[in-house]
């Protein structure tokens, strides 16, 4: 892995949301909070996201959780919670790869029903939704022409490469074949925001919002740029290992979380199962890329990389989401 490796530049100063096509309304990409009840806003009123996976458990990206301590407050589906621990993958480093962490709840929480992990390894071509909050702009402005609202925010996109740890979409102008009605992209402050992909009517969290690049002479969220999320089904055996220890009280090898932390060198040392399979058109048949067994991420290997020294013949500039400081 390691995409764009060596090119990261400083994160954008404040945290911004879903950049949208300049010939659509704003008012069709917003959306109602309880339209997203298991989406949690990380640190208010705009910044960073996780999503109700299991009725005591949120899934992130780990250079957001990292931020976060036990005892924090947040606001799940309009009911208090009340973070009890927080598990970073073992193999992240505050890079873009094994960027997903794991945050457990003090109490399960009643009312907000939680979202199922995708599990498949199709996603290539697939229509995508991706949720966020804070500030917006079109694509003729970009990240950097952007206003804060604090408004939930949607909008659709489609999967165009898939790696082992990550997935790719690309931000389509209006006039573009592949352009969905409801085209955009992230930006810095959706960190770790949900990208759903529809499962028999069912949004199953295909990827975190991680980080976002382009080409040179275009800006992050101009048109062209293109918008990295973390791959989920390539996690869920590690993420599913982190839930079961939190389950059985009686683990005693170490590996459990406590705090904030890493996981353990054991945790996610098993890779993903059968799963669903994706698309928008997506069954729950199908089956997980294959486990990298040699690497002891916890996680799958399938997929085409993108190589590093293409991104850096073309000028490629990854931006990665952090926190608005």
């Amino acid at each position: 892995m390691g995409i764009l490796t060596g090119v990261l530049l400083t994160a954008a100063p404040e945290a911004n949301a879903i950049i949208i096509r300049d010939d659509v309304a704003d008012a069709d990409y917003v959306v109602a909070d309880t339209d997203y009840p298991a989406v949690v806003t990380l640190f208010p009123p705009d910044d960073c996201a996780a999503t109700l996976f299991h009725e005591s458990h949120l899934v992130t990206v780990a250079h957001c959780a990292v931020d976060l301590v036990p005892g924090d407050s947040l606001d799940v589906g309009g009911m208090p919670g009340t973070v009890a621990d927080v598990t970073l993958h073992p193999m992240w480093t505050d890079g873009d790869d094994y960027d997903i962490a794991v945050v457990r709840l003090e109490e399960a929480e009643q009312g907000v029903e939680p979202l199922p992990l995708y599990r498949g390894s199709d996603e290539m071509g697939s229509v995508v939704t991706l949720v966020g909050r804070g500030t917006t702009a079109t694509g003729l402005e970009g990240e950097s022409g952007g206003d804060s609202d604090g408004l939930l925010r949607r909008a659709t996109n489609i999967v165009t490469n898939v790696e082992d740890l990550l997935f790719e979409v690309v931000f389509d102008m209006p006039a573009d074949a592949a352009v969905t009605d409801l085209e955009g992209v992230g930006a810095s402050g959706d960190s770790g925001g949900p990208v759903f992909v529809d499962v028999d009517g069912m949004p199953h969290i295909a990827g975190l919002n991680s980080f976002g690049d382009a080409p040179n002479g275009i800006g992050i969220g101009e048109y062209g740029s293109m918008d990295y999320q973390t791959r989920v089904s390539a996690f869920a055996g590690w993420v599913d290992e982190v839930v079961a220890e939190a389950d059985d009280p009686g683990d005693t090898d170490g590996s459990g979380s406590e705090g904030t932390s890493s996981g353990g060198e054991e945790t996610g040392s098993t890779g993903v199962g059968a799963g669903s399979s994706g698309g928008s058109s997506a069954t729950d048949s199908g089956s997980a890329a294959e486990t990298d067994s040699d690497s002891g991420c916890g996680c799958t290997q399938g997929g085409a990389p993108v190589p590093v020294w293409a991104m850096v013949a073309f000028g490629v500039v990854a931006v990665r989401r952090r926190r608005g400081r």
